[in-house]
């Protein structure tokens, strides 16, 4: 398994898309990653009680 390195556009490319409203699977499809990794990045945000679909 090889890794992959992300840059911070990246990752904040699955914050806008996933805040937007798109699934995890949509998210992971679109972009080329892993749902695991989609999941490990919003992880912490969901934890925060921040929640896709605002304003």
């Amino acid at each position: 398994m090889a890794r992959r390195t992300f840059v911070v556009v990246d990752i904040t490319e699955i914050f806008v898309h996933w805040y937007a409203g798109r699934s995890k699977s949509e998210l992971a499809a679109s972009l080329g990653v892993d749902r695991k990794t989609v999941r490990k990045y919003l992880a912490p945000a969901e934890a925060s009680g921040i929640s896709p679909g605002g304003p």
